[in-house]
């Protein structure tokens, strides 16, 4: 059986037993056969102190599950050790004197609030967007109050039923999963504005980001160059064609595919290389009929003391343009410039503008040379950031750019069939993203899908600030009734449910907005 499903068998399985052995501790909680059948209280006056901790035991195992994860782990946590605290309570009740009603109410509320956070864990998973133990701190301190107020003012009898009640009619068993309840929602909007993959926590990271970085690759129509100059210093341009062809003849780079398309345009026969020396992000070095082919950018050349003063004023103005341009040299002499280009998305402009209606500021990421970058940043409307580094990948640059606050990286996936989001952070050997998957993923035609999962994560932000608001007050309405003994123990399931259905509507409600406002 799979590992997943053995694990819901046994959630599941723990949390019957932690039912009904809740059910046999609000069966015998009067303490007196008279009030239950005798074959229930098989403790005695005990029962419904040792049934609540049974099912408050079985509740902490149906959670086990999910405190091998930090997210929800703090609000758990604290739960048990105030359910502990509790049952505790009840026990020194039981010892000191006559029991009643009001002697098991503590371990009734003890049962009732593992059985709630265990439905609550599975039902709305933990985003970790919230812990919720200040608030559950509040509520501790106003079970305290209230109890302190019958003991010393009203009934002292009392009391306990009003600490629990108090307690845990104003715990927030659901504040830390109110996001699970918007993303399940605001999933399906997303999967209709294009995005796909949606990561877990994906829409929470992507609203707090305030930069994207992206990659040249992701806003050009597809992975093609296409070479539109070859400026010869000395010699034809056919020559100069077959010469770099030539040394790029093994290579699977686009640049190197590029060559090879034109020179089989122009006819021009080629040659493969005695040897060939990939340089990422700065070109190549060959061996190509005894002599050495050098086929890269100007720090290239200056790193292997080759002037290139002439090619660089004539590539000047194609980088104007938006044009990589390459250097060619030959025995330590250049030789020539080659001009390539891609074509820009029609969109890639419009999405950058809807970007920064969403929040984000989007930055460009080339290896091209400055003029380049500076040129094909006008065009798309983004911003710079700083030269790259030779061999640079965009989840490095985010990381080196941004250190405080890294941005989401906008990339091509690696097999050039897809759009990526990711988070900016180290990325591994491979040039990939080594600890995350990526948060989102789109057809390489679909690059609005982003503007748009912005737009949807602002909002359910948004909306988890106004049902957590909505939820609180209620919360503590319901704790004030149940420290004035006004509302049972046994509202609390009620209170759940009504707390599930708020979060619906308020989610309905958000989504529908949105999506009149997206069309």
């Amino acid at each position: 059986m799979p590992k997943t499903s053995l694990i819901s068998v046994l959630w599941a399985f723990f949390l019957v037993i932690a039912v009904v052995c809740l059910v046999l501790a609000l069966a015998t909680a009067g303490g007196e056969p008279s009030d239950a059948a005798t074959s229930v209280l098989v403790f005695g006056s005990y029962s419904a102190l040792i049934f609540s901790m049974f099912s408050a035991i079985f509740s902490l195992l149906g959670l086990s599950f999910s405190l091998n994860t930090s997210v929800g782990r703090p609000l758990t946590l604290f739960t048990a050790v105030v359910s502990t605290g509790l049952l505790a309570v009840s026990t020194g009740l039981h010892l000191s004197g006559p029991t009643s009603p009001q002697t098991n109410a503590p371990a009734l509320a003890a049962a009732f609030l593992m059985v709630l956070r265990a439905f609550g864990v599975v039902l709305l998973p933990p985003r970790g967007d919230l812990s919720g133990v200040p608030q559950a701190a509040w509520s501790v301190l106003l079970a305290l109050l209230a109890a302190g107020t019958w003991w010393w003012v009203l009934d002292r009898t009392e009391a306990p039923a009003a600490l629990a009640a108090a307690l845990l009619l104003s715990w927030p068993q659901l504040i830390d999963g109110i996001n699970a309840f918007a993303d399940k929602v605001f999933h399906k909007a997303a999967l209709a504005a294009g995005a796909r993959d949606i990561a877990p926590g994906a829409f929470t990271k992507v609203a707090h980001a305030r930069d994207i970085l992206i990659d040249k690759a992701a806003v050009m129509s597809g992975p093609n160059l296409m070479v539109t100059n070859v400026m010869a210093f000395n010699n034809e341009p056919k020559t100069l064609l077959a010469v770099a062809a030539s040394a790029e003849a093994g290579s699977t780079h686009p640049v190197a595919q590029a060559l090879r398309e034109l020179a089989s345009q122009w006819q021009v026969a080629l040659k493969m290389p005695d040897r060939f020396e990939p340089t990422p992000g700065l070109g190549v070095v060959a061996l190509l009929g005894g002599q050495t082919v050098v086929i890269g950018t100007t720090d290239l050349l200056k790193r292997l003391k080759i002037d290139s003063f002439t090619a660089d004023a004539i590539a000047r103005s194609l980088e104007a343009d938006g044009k990589t341009v390459l250097r060619v040299a030959v025995g330590g002499r250049v030789v020539g410039v080659l001009g390539l280009e891609g074509t820009l998305r029609q969109d890639a402009g419009v999405a950058g503008m809807a970007l920064r209606k969403e929040g984000l500021v989007p930055w460009l990421f080339s290896g091209d040379s400055p003029n380049t970058r500076s040129a094909l940043a006008g065009m798309l409307g983004l911003e710079l950031t700083d030269d790259p580094k030779p061999g640079e990948t965009a989840p490095e640059a985010a990381s080196r750019c941004f250190p405080d606050t890294p941005p989401l990286v906008l990339t091509l996936s690696q097999d050039r069939m897809a759009l990526e989001l990711r988070e900016g952070a180290t990325p591994g050997k491979d040039g990939t993203d080594a600890r995350h998957s990526p948060l989102a993923v789109s057809d390489t035609d679909d690059i609005g899908a982003f503007p748009a999962l912005k737009a949807l994560a602002m909002r359910r932000n948004l909306l988890a600030v106004h049902a957590r608001r909505l939820l609180s007050g209620l919360w503590l309405f319901a704790g004030l009734c149940g420290a004035l003994t006004l509302l049972p123990l046994s509202a609390a399931p009620v209170l759940f449910a009504v707390c599930l259905a708020v979060l619906w509507t308020f989610a309905r409600f958000s989504i529908a907005y949105t999506l009149h406002r997206n069309t």
